[in-house]
């Protein structure tokens, strides 16, 4: 039986508190939006607001490195350590970033709007500071090897100070990202689509090819303006689109709203709810003692229990979900060192001859495979539904990348020379792959978008996915890192192709078992032996 034959079910809240009454709130709106077809016009808007701002963050992910490799010259310590970092945050406060989402669920506008503004302002201010690094003639050289200044003494306090502030904004810019892309890409979509499969398939194949374009064209911009203008130019170049950017998406947003009546819809009925909930204001004089300094700081200490205490509730419920196990498939695809990462290109740099004309031509390619699957994921959702999309574009990631694997420890001498055949595995293989990837990632999206469609805290609990993604992908440093060198870099692939079966058995055996009664469908079978009797 398909995930989309049969009517979803509501995910139960933590709470102990009996169901509320069904709130009588006018749906007409959104079931109208739902049932036309949405207007090209508005689909490009929405469109474009997503391009803006998929465009500043993969800019800005691919021009980050970069700088820190160009400044903190002879070392990976400043990019690897960054890259720690702002995962780890995303980690600890992704679920926060969500959780503003359900929030302001009743003002999409303006929060929408306050994580853009914020998003344009920390890039902003993270580029600025790179531009100090990179322009500052005495914090160019005492960033040098690796901030031991051209001496290699003791680190320089100036450059790490500033290298602390970079990672400081950073954090803030990762979470932004998380709230816009929460905001647009989970709450707005799931809103638009209003309860229709095939319209959310639609819109979530928009946003991930736009994702997927962003992701090849903005390092080729990056490469372009570092190779052209220079390093500390890029930075000023960089934080002009950044704030240009983030001026343009404040305008679009309001437009953008205004063409969905089934975002309007949505804030009624999250506004009904919320007075259905609403407690009595405190009289007065329970205010003012309140607002007395030891009353401030309780209320503060209560606030952080308040949140450590949300965060384990908002866990437990997204533990407890029948998705669940899909969402720990989707994230252990996230520790898989076989994909077009700085980890594998050091690896093609330093033990085969393949240029760089041949590295981002073959990076093209599994861009290029991965927007096929964007279009092939809706057409299969459409014909045999979500749970067996999910099994399908599994084996059609895990089996091109056998060949792969093998042209890591096959044809691979002691010198830099590899055979033809052992490059057409090791590309091939991976840009077939892409089309499973990405067909599993828009088929698990819409999982739990519409297993959590009218859950009160679905923001939230979405970017707890987010949170699993980046803990798994803190598992992929960590191979890297265990392996270092690049003649090590095939047992880092091996260990996390595992990863990957590991991924393919908790879907199939758990969710899809769970899901369907079966793991392997065997009535034609049955069918077949009664007719040849």
């Amino acid at each position: 039986m398909a995930a989309t034959s049969r009517p979803l079910a509501r995910v139960p809240s933590a709470s102990d508190k009996p169901p509320l009454p069904p709130v009588d709130v006018p749906q007409d709106a959104a079931t109208t939006a739902a049932a036309a077809p949405l207007p090209r016009r508005s689909l490009f808007q929405l469109a474009l607001q997503h391009a803006l701002s998929s465009w500043g963050t993969r800019s800005y992910e691919f021009a980050a490195p970069l700088f820190f490799i160009h400044a903190y010259s002879a070392s990976l310590l400043a990019a690897s350590l960054y890259g720690c970092l702002t995962t780890l945050a995303a980690i600890l406060l992704a679920g926060s970033a969500g959780r503003l989402v359900d929030v302001y669920a009743a003002r999409k506008r303006a929060m929408l709007r306050g994580a853009v503004a914020v998003q344009s302002v920390a890039l902003a201010a993270a580029y600025a500071l790179f531009a100090t690094l990179l322009n500052v003639d005495h914090l160019g050289r005492n960033a040098e090897n690796a901030g031991t200044g051209p001496e290699r003494g003791s680190p320089n306090a100036d450059v790490w100070t500033l290298f602390a502030a970079i990672t400081a904004v950073g954090c803030v810019v990762t979470l932004a990202n998380v709230s816009v892309s929460v905001s647009i890409e989970r709450d707005w979509v799931t809103s638009i689509a209003a309860h229709d499969s095939r319209t959310l398939s639609r819109l979530n194949a928009i946003m991930r090819r736009i994702d997927l374009l962003t992701k090849l064209l903005a390092p080729l911009f990056v490469s372009l303006l570092t190779s052209t203008a220079g390093y500390p130019r890029a930075c000023f170049i960089l934080l002009g689109f950044a704030l240009g950017g983030g001026l343009l998406q404040l305008l679009l947003i309001g437009r953008t709203y205004a063409c969905f009546p089934a975002l309007a819809a949505d804030e009624a009925r999250v506004r009904a709810l919320k007075l259905e909930q609403q407690e009595p204001s405190p009289s007065p004089d329970v205010a003012m003692a309140q607002s007395y300094p030891p009353r401030r700081v309780a209320r503060a200490q209560a606030g952080v229990r308040s949140w450590l205490q949300g965060q384990v509730s908002d866990w437990r419920v997204f533990v407890r979900m029948p998705v669940f196990p899909s969402s720990v498939s989707l994230a252990l695809l996230y520790m898989s060192a076989l994909s077009f990462d700085p980890a594998f290109i050091g690896y093609l740099k330093s033990e085969t001859y393949y240029s760089d004309a041949m590295v981002a031509g073959m990076r093209g390619l599994c861009v290029v495979t991965g927007l096929g699957g964007t279009f092939l994921a809706p057409y299969l959702i459409s014909r045999i539904g979500l749970t067996r999309t999910g099994t399908w574009a599994l084996a059609m990631l895990l089996l091109p990348l056998l060949p792969t694997l093998l042209a890591l420890f096959l044809g691979a001498g002691p010198g830099r020379e590899r055979p033809a055949w052992n490059g057409a595995l090791l590309f091939g293989g991976m840009a077939a792959s892409r089309v499973g990837l990405w067909s599993f990632d828009l088929a698990q999206l819409q999982m739990v978008q519409e297993a959590l469609s009218t859950h009160p805290r679905r923001n939230s609990l979405m970017a707890l996915q987010v949170s699993l993604q980046n803990l798994f992908d803190l598992g992929h440093y960590g191979l890297t890192i265990g392996w270092s060198l690049p003649s090590q870099f095939k047992y880092a692939a091996l260990t996390s192709y595992c990863a990957l079966l590991a991924a393919g058995v908790i879907y199939v055996g758990v969710y899809a078992r769970r899901d369907r009664g079966h793991v392997l469908h065997l009535g034609w079978l049955r069918l077949h032996d009664t007719k040849s009797r």
